[in-house]
């Protein structure tokens, strides 16, 4: 790893009073601050497994970058120097390289999505409390009302591009645990927008769980991957998941050493949109139908991925688009947007930080009393369901698209 000169850190605490793990934890280590320390006194020294597990403890984030009045970047530092660690190292090691070993192999983890949805009549039969049920139960969720997503999508997944129209990067949970999502994402472009769509079959995982993990050599193979299976058109690329967007927008620098792949990395991403900014900026052709079932006043929470939450235009677009729907009471935390700790293969590692990190975004939200939490990043949906699902107030969590695809766009 290229060692940084952390002679730049002020040493202001900036970075401590935005770290989600800090606020839970309390401790110097976990902060921003404590690691540049950390890189600066013993980059050179071999690593122990103290120092590999102080450097396990962040979530990528990126909050502490966004207050840092130097602009260092921390996520970037902390996983280069998790590359430079052993593949099996640290809390929760073997689990974390199952899961990134399942999103690496599509044929894995489609087995995986298969058997849990074949499990589903098992699963509900296990009280509504049981842990197994909470995190395995956004495979059980029944699909949104009836609407233009629970009609087959007018267009099948098939090999290539798809001339004039968009080709989606569904994402990992997308395509094998939880179709619904791409169900309604292309129910959303097909009928409110006639907008032809394709899913290219070759796809595979963007990658940013590897990356995170410490994996760099194997994010890159997906990296190319993935720009293999979407080569030969010029068309959009829209993707319904904020972390995979965030991430395949970073393949110009992961390849930025292979000649062969980086103008085609460029070209990739000059193509990729995020599936909110796509729909808001593009104004639907179909006219307007109300949401079946839809009550006159809906209070809806939307809950801001962190690799989306810190770019305003981002931040605007799904929040324009659920004001388009009738009825729609849109609540914010007072504080502003907050990290829901699960942080990718984070909550492998040290479950009890994720869990007190979501439990407290899950009170905040619960304060708002909303009738429905929406965010349109897979792994937010995943904790979210964990955190709220379960509880007394038993909120309904939906993919962004899930509840648009409900009714038409305006």
């Amino acid at each position: 790893m290229a060692k940084l000169n952390t002679s730049r850190c002020a040493k202001c605490g900036a970075c401590a009073s935005v770290c989600p793990v800090y606020r839970v934890s309390g401790l110097e280590s976990d902060t921003a601050r404590g690691k540049f320390h950390l890189l600066d006194k013993l980059a050179n020294t071999p690593h122990s497994p103290a120092y590999r597990e102080i450097f396990s403890r962040c979530l990528l984030c990126g909050a502490c970058r966004q207050a840092c009045p130097r602009g260092l970047d921390l996520p970037g530092l902390v996983a280069a120097a998790r590359g430079d660690f052993p593949r099996l190292t640290g809390s929760g090691s073997y689990t974390k390289l199952l899961a990134t070993s399942c999103l690496a192999h599509p044929a894995l983890l489609a087995g995986v999505g298969g058997l849990l949805r074949a499990t589903g009549p098992l699963l509900r039969q296990l009280p509504a409390d049981s842990g197994l049920r909470l995190k395995l139960g956004l495979f059980l969720e029944s699909p949104p009302a009836a609407g233009p997503a629970d009609k087959d999508p007018p267009t099948a997944p098939s090999p290539g591009p798809a001339p004039g129209g968009v080709t989606i990067f569904a994402g990992c949970l997308a395509r094998h645990l939880r179709p619904e999502i791409a169900k309604a994402t292309t129910g959303l472009l097909n009928s409110a927008m006639q907008i032809t769509t394709n899913i290219p079959e070759q796809q595979t995982c963007c990658g940013l769980a590897t990356y995170s993990a410490g994996n760099p050599g194997e994010a890159q193979r997906l990296a190319r991957h993935n720009l293999d299976a979407f080569a030969g058109g010029n068309n959009p690329i829209v993707t319904p998941c904020a972390s995979c967007y965030s991430h395949l927008q970073s393949y110009p620098t992961l390849l930025a050493d292979d000649p062969a792949y980086l103008p085609r990395a460029e070209a990739f991403v000059a193509r990729l949109r995020e599936l909110s900014a796509f729909l808001a900026d593009a104004p639907p052709t179909a006219p307007a139908t109300p949401c079946p079932g839809n009550p006159a006043s809906l209070r809806v929470f939307y809950h801001d991925p962190c690799h989306l939450r810190f770019h305003p235009e981002l931040r605007a677009a799904p929040r324009r688009l659920l004001r388009t729907r009738p009825g729609v009471e849109l609540l914010e935390l007072p504080d502003g947007p907050r990290c829901c700790g699960l942080g990718g293969t984070f909550n492998l590692a040290h479950p009890e930080l994720s869990h007190r990190i979501g439990r407290t975004l899950a009170e905040e939200i619960t304060a708002l009393s909303p009738d429905l939490v929406v965010t349109s990043c897979s792994g937010c949906l995943l904790q979210l369901y964990r955190e709220l699902g379960g509880t007394v107030a038993n909120i309904r969590v939906l993919h962004l698209s899930e509840f648009l695809a409900s009714g038409a766009l305006r």
